[in-house]
């Protein structure tokens, strides 16, 4: 059995919150940033960037959001998107960025039923 007392290490990390998702920081490379901003067909005039080195999801510049990858490739998310899908977020008092990449493509294969 080890000298070490277990009850230190709970003591050391008491008060500090575990880092979720919207704290990990991102960690793409820049050339995946450029495939997918190429695949998916951005417009300059959008303005994507790519994120600074440290940066998480919470440190988009003022009048920018964070969307990831996962939200185009697998819930097939396009831009512009759509007046239906706009709407239903405008009904549902949500921003696109609240929407994950199993949510969208619900609203989207409704819209096409």
């Amino acid at each position: 059995m080890s000298g070490a007392n277990p009850s230190s290490k709970k003591k050391r990390n008491k008060g500090k919150n575990p880092s979720g998702p919207d704290q990990a920081t991102i960690g793409w490379k820049e050339e995946e940033f450029h495939n997918l901003v190429r695949e998916m067909g951005f417009l300059l005039e959008w303005g994507a960037q790519f994120p600074t080195p440290g940066s998480t999801s919470m440190d988009a510049p003022p009048g920018y959001i964070t969307l990831y990858a996962a939200f185009f490739r697998e819930g097939n998310f396009r831009l512009p998107m759509t007046r239906f899908t706009a709407e239903v977020l405008r009904n549902y008092g949500l921003h696109i960025s609240q929407i994950n990449a199993i949510g969208l493509p619900r609203v989207t294969h409704f819209e096409f039923i």
